[in-house]
Formats: structure tokens, C-alpha cells, sequence
């Protein structure tokens, strides 16, 4: 029977109905999903390693002839099945534990071959529970691949039904760019690469194969983020706007804007007199000025009549916002409001029916303004502080409420810029490199947690120096082997009775958070023991230190963005690194960190030790769709295949020649 790629499942031969609801636990469900279901691994087992050379912990192949078998049992009631084989050079026993049925399969003189691991007992070579396949002289594969499964599918039947798919399919996939376009750029074809990155003739076809199905993955990737900028950038009216706006705007802020702040305000206006709708993603420093960035945006839209929102990932720092920002706007007679989900329900009722009569200019909120259902009167911007700390659905819901939204993501945890090309490859970018308000310089230290008096000593001197800080944690409440909020503050209030101590987290009461902050803001608490709610926007420019216990327990790009919570006066601030793991590793990671300042060097570094999904966070789980590339180990294959999406893009922007990309784009 000939199949294509939209074939079910269940008419390939081999596959029932049990084997149809296991293969779509894999996300199979047609032929195209077998073939995109990629091996994990290899097993090279063209090294064959004679058994009189086997080594202890060695990880090899080997071949070899049934001698005999026996069934044993084992203290506990396990029962195993023992298989001598030898190759002439000596003796090896497979041990099968809780396979006794296997029996039947390895028949005395016939030949098989092994891999797995070798260990040594009682005098003895074994392999336990390794992979095996009989080898009776015909075709085997030599570059065996192995698949991530789930119970009731083994290797044998995963390599089984793709051996009959591609015996089978009348056609392979369309090419995504022409022969000689291919050839230009060294990739090879579509069939090439799906028959040898499941059963390989060779590494180097399997490596063809692999930069091939990359490229493609990167190609389509990158097809649809382009394509999507160039839709949605072309979509809005022009407005004749002035550039000397920024200078208006100035005049109502108590302080000078920096060069860097100024290029981005007019890359803002450039957009709008183009008619372009804003797809801005804008990464500065912490203490580099986004705020006002984003303040200016909103100002901008609000005084064209138009509304605009300003996302904060926390209620702590969108109160902060309202409160710094609420008379720069109501000087101007702009209405300015805040809906945070800690209001009651009648307080949010009044907000929203404000909002829809277009009686509010300018929304300052949390997740909120997501989830209540506010049909804006005329919503023009978007402005999302600290981006990644919401999923990229919750980030489309407002560009859904209304047409035309000009969108503005800003963030202060620092991107590697692999990671930025890739995931925000249809967005526009802005970089605020310098710190307005003077030079911070933050003086970094590595403590191992034995030097608790030395800490101590250090904040009673900064304490009768009349100066604040941080003592940070991983986590709130006593978990085991995790310093907790609630313990350090019992631990320290204990040690320092006499200084002034605060404890904030996220699961003390809204109200008396503010009042906390207010506290210490006012210097009337001189020490704040928290968690990681004070990482994103917290501004205390009188902060001067910072203590992160267990440093080792965060990532590097997090470390970053609390240590720029302190030192934003313009004078010296301090970090230490609490080590409680004195892993040699760990230390080496801190120390590189404590000898870089900038974010995006940070990010590199936390990207080359963690990767993506982990720099990410599972917020951002959905983003990365990748099933083969690797955008860390393949960055230069992704920028091949961006290149050529913006040569295509550049020719055809709508794809009108080359409609049949238009069916890759999602």
C-alpha cells in the first residue's frame, strides 16, 4: 500500500489499534510524525571490541555466539536470565533481570550482537540488560538509532514501522528552496536527509542529513517570525509626529534624559510617522532608564486621545510605577489608573467601565488587566515590563482586544543574543547600554557560608554607617537544605537585635507589602530579608548592599538582575554570594559571573552553562519548537537559515512568487 504524509497511523502496516493510542502518547498520529519523530542517539556498532580486551566500566559492542543460558533467582524472589556468549578471545555473560522469556530468543550457535556496559563480578565480564540484535550475516544497521519511547513501543518496532513508511511513500516533502539555491548553500534534499537520519549509511550521511533537517527547522522558524513582522508592521496609518516631542516631554521630568534613551524615543516616532506598528523589544541594564522609555510611549499615545497599558509582572512594582508616575500624568490632565488583581471586585468594576467609556488614559497593572475582560474604547499600545516573566499567550491577549497595537517588550534580564535571534526574530530591537543617573559600580564577593560572622560584622558596620540592604533567599517558608525567608529573618533578628529588620515575600498581604517597602525606603528598617519578589523593578536608590544566600541555588542572569538593586545612587554597592555547595564547578561558575558586569556577557556565560529552556524559564516552554536543532550548538546553521528568509523576504516580501513557502508559515 502506498502512503503520504497524511496517512493515520493505523493504516501502516504493523500498527493496531493497542500500538495507535501508545504512538499518539508520542504525538504520532500520521505518517508526517514518524518521520519528524527523531532518534535521541546513535549506537555505533561498527566498533566491534574483542572480549579478551573488555575493560571494567568500558561502553562498547561486542559479537559473539550463544554458548549456553541459565535461569537464576536472586535474594528478594527476582529471577534473571544468565546467556554466556564468546567470540573465540573469551568468555562474556548478558544478564537479563525479570526477562526469563528472552530464553527462547538467544538459541544456542546463533550469533548476536551487544552493546551496553561492561562490569566485572566474581571474576566475571558482564553486560547487564544491554541492547541487543541478532546478526545472522545479512544487512544490519551499523549506526543503530534509539528513540525517545514510552512503555509498550520498544526500538525494534519504532525502527520496524519507519523502515515501512519509507518503503512505502509515494512522496517526500516539498523542497523549501531550489537545487541551486541548496547547492549554493551546502545543504542536501529532503529524502537524503529523512532516510539517513533514521538509518544511516554513514556519519558523514548522517551529519548531511542532520545540517539538512536543522537548516530546514531554522528556515521555517525564522519564516514565520519574519513574515509576521512584515504583516504586522505594515498595517498602521501614518501620524505626523515631531521629534522635538521628546524635549516637551523632558521638560515634565525631573531629570535629564540620557543619549541612549533619546535614540529610542526617536526610533519610537520614526516607526509611527512611517506607519509601522511598534514591534519593539527594548534590553537595558537595570538603572538604564526603560521606565521612562516606557512613560514617554504612553504619554506619547495618550496625548493623540488613545489608551494605553503598561504590564507589570508583579503588583509591588506596578504600585511603584503608579505611584512615581501618577502626578507626571495628571499634571497634564491625562487619567491615569491601576488594576492590580488585589483591588475588590467593586473597585474593578468602576476601573473597567471607566476604560470603556475612554474615561482612563493610561492602565498600570499586573496579570489583571489580562484576565478581566475589558473591551478597550481605543487601546493603541502595549507596554510589557520584564517580558519573559509572561507566557506568550498572555502576552497576545491584549493585541487581540483591540486593532493595530502598537506592542513595546522590555527587559533587564539580559538575553544571549542566540537565544533573542531566534525567539524574537519578528521584533525590532533597542539597546539602552548606559546608566543615566550616574556610573553604577557594584563590588562583587564570593562567602562561603562558614563566614557568617564576617557577614554580620559587615552589616552592623554598614547599619551605623546609616546605610540599607538585602539579605535574599531562595525561598520562603523551611524546605529542606533551602534557607528560607522566614528562618533568616528569625536567625538574623536573633544575631543583630539591634538593628532594624524586615521581612517581605509574596505571601504577606498586599497592604502590609507596601507598608514594608515604605519602611524601608524611609531608612526606618535598615536590613530587608526576601525572596527573589524584589528581582524585577524594586527601586531603592539608597540600597547600597546585597546578600544572596545560596547564590548557587540561581541562575546567573537572575543573580545579575538583583545585584542591580543596589549601587543606584551613584555611589559604591556591594554584592556577596552566600556559597553553601563548595562544589568546584559552582565556584568556577560564580567566579566567572563576579568578573563580568555585562548583562549580555552574563547571559552568554548562562547560556553556555544551562541552555535555553532553563534561561527561559517553563513560562516560555512553548516557545522553542524544536525537535532537532540545537540553538546553542547549531547558531551558525540558524544564521545561514535567517539570512536566506531575509534574501527571500527582501525579493518577495509577500511570498506572491514563491507562494508555496506560504504553506510553512503557522
Amino acid at each position: 500500500m502506498r502512503i503520504n504524509f497524511n496517512t493515520p497511523v493505523n493504516q501502516i502496516k504493523g500498527i493496531g489499534r493497542q500500538k495507535e493510542k501508545i504512538l499518539k502518547k508520542l504525538g504520532i498520529e500520521k505518517v508526517e510524525d514518524i518521520l519528524f519523530y527523531f532518534p535521541r542517539k546513535y549506537l555505533n556498532l561498527k566498533k566491534i571490541t574483542k572480549i579478551g580486551n573488555l575493560k571494567e566500566d568500558e561502553i562498547c559492542t561486542v559479537k559473539a555466539s550463544i554458548l549456553t543460558k541459565e535461569e537464576k533467582k536472586v535474594f528478594g524472589g527476582r529471577n534473571y536470565l544468565k546467556v554466556a556468549v564468546t567470540d573465540g578471545t573469551g568468555i562474556l555473560y548478558i544478564i537479563f533481570f525479570n526477562q526469563i522469556y528472552l530464553k527462547n530468543v538467544f538459541q544456542t550457535g546463533k550469533n548476536f550482537i551487544f552493546y551496553g556496559k561492561v562490569e566485572y563480578f566474581n571474576k566475571e565480564f558482564e553486560m547487564i540488560n544491554p541492547f541487543y540484535e541478532e546478526y545472522d550475516g545479512k544487512k544490519i544497521d551499523w549506526l543503530l538509532p534509539v528513540y525517545p519511547l514510552t512503555k509498550g513501543i520498544t526500538q525494534r518496532y519504532m525502527r520496524k514501522i519507519i523502515k515501512e513508511v519509507l518503503k512505502n511513500i509515494s512522496e517526500f516533502p516539498e523542497e523549501i528552496l531550489p537545487l541551486e539555491r541548496r547547492l549554493s548553500i551546502g545543504i542536501s534534499n529532503i529524502k537524503h536527509a529523512l532516510i539517513n537520519i533514521h538509518f544511516p549509511v554513514s556519519e558523514v550521511n548522517l551529519e548531511k542529513a542532520r545540517t539538512y533537517l536543522v537548516f530546514r527547522e531554522f528556515f521555517i522558524l525564522q519564516l514565520n517570525l519574519l513574515w509576521k513582522k512584515t504583516l504586522e508592521q505594515k498595517t498602521d496609518e501614518k501620524i505626523d509626529i515631531e521629534l522635538n516631542l521628546i524635549n516637551e516631554f523632558e521638560k515634565y521630568i525631573p531629570f535629564k534624559l540620557s543619549k541612549n534613551q533619546r535614540e529610542v524615543m526617536e526610533e519610537i516616532i520614526e516607526d509611527i510617522k512611517k506607519g509601522k506598528l511598534i514591534r519593539r523589544l527594548i534590553y537595558g541594564e537595570v538603572g538604564s532608564g526603560k521606565t521612562t522609555i516606557a512613560i514617554f510611549s504612553l504619554w506619547l499615545f495618550a496625548k493623540m486621545n488613545f489608551q494605553g497599558v503598561f504590564l507589570c509582572p508583579t503588583e509591588i512594582l506596578s504600585q511603584q510605577h503608579y505611584i512615581n508616575w501618577n502626578g507626571f500624568f495628571l499634571n497634564q490632565d491625562i487619567s491615569v489608573s491601576l488594576l492590580t488583581g488585589s483591588l475588590n471586585e467593586k473597585e474593578k468594576i468602576k476601573i473597567r467601565e471607566e476604560i470603556e467609556e475612554g474615561k482612563i488614559n493610561v492602565i498600570i497593572g499586573t496579570h489583571a488587566v489580562l484576565s478581566e475582560k475589558i473591551n478597550f474604547k481605543n487601546l493603541k499600545i502595549v507596554v510589557v515590563d520584564e517580558q519573559h516573566k509572561f507566557g506568550v499567550k498572555q502576552q497576545e491577549v491584549l493585541k487581540e482586544r483591540s486593532k493595530n497595537i502598537h506592542y513595546i517588550s522590555m527587559s533587564a534580564t539580559p538575553i544571549p543574543r542566540t537565544v533573542a535571534l531566534t525567539l524574537y526574530g519578528n521584533m525590532d530591537f533597542s539597546i539602552l547600554g548606559e546608566v543615566p543617573k550616574g556610573k553604577r559600580q557594584v563590588i562583587t564577593y564570593l562567602f562561603s557560608k562558614k563566614d557568617k560572622e564576617k557577614i554580620y560584622s559587615f552589616i552592623k558596620f554598614q547599619a551605623s554607617k546609616n546605610k540599607t540592604g538585602f539579605i535574599v533567599t531562595p525561598a520562603i517558608s523551611e524546605k529542606e537544605n533551602i534557607e528560607s525567608a522566614e528562618e533568616k529573618y528569625k536567625e538574623i533578628c536573633e544575631n543583630l537585635p539591634e538593628i532594624k529588620i524586615g521581612l517581605l515575600h509574596g505571601k504577606i498581604e498586599k497592604k502590609k507589602q507596601e507598608e514594608i517597602l515604605q519602611k524601608f525606603k524611609n531608612k526606618e528598617i535598615k536590613l530587608l530579608v526576601t525572596t527573589t519578589i524584589i528581582e524585577s523593578g524594586i527601586d531603592i536608590p539608597h540600597a547600597s548592599f546585597i546578600i544572596i544566600e545560596q547564590a548557587e541555588r540561581f541562575g546567573l542572569a537572575q543573580l545579575h538582575q538583583l545585584r542591580g538593586r543596589v549601587g543606584r545612587s551613584g555611589e559604591v554597592g556591594y554584592c556577596f554570594l552566600i556559597v553553601h555547595n563548595e562544589d568546584e564547578e559552582i565556584n568556577m561558575k560564580l567566579s566567572n559571573f563576579i568578573e563580568k558586569e555585562a548583562g549580555f556577557d552574563i547571559a552568554e556565560l548562562d547560556f553556555d552553562l544551562r541552555g535555553p529552556g532553563d534561561i527561559l524559564g517553563t513560562r516560555q516552554h512553548g516557545i522553542l519548537p524544536l525537535k532537532i536543532g540545537d540553538i546553542k550548538k547549531d547558531i551558525e546553521i540558524l544564521k545561514l537559515a535567517r539570512k536566506e528568509v531575509e534574501r527571500i523576504l527582501n525579493i518577495d516580501p509577500y511570498l506572491e512568487k514563491m507562494s508555496y513557502l506560504k504553506r510553512l508559515i503557522k
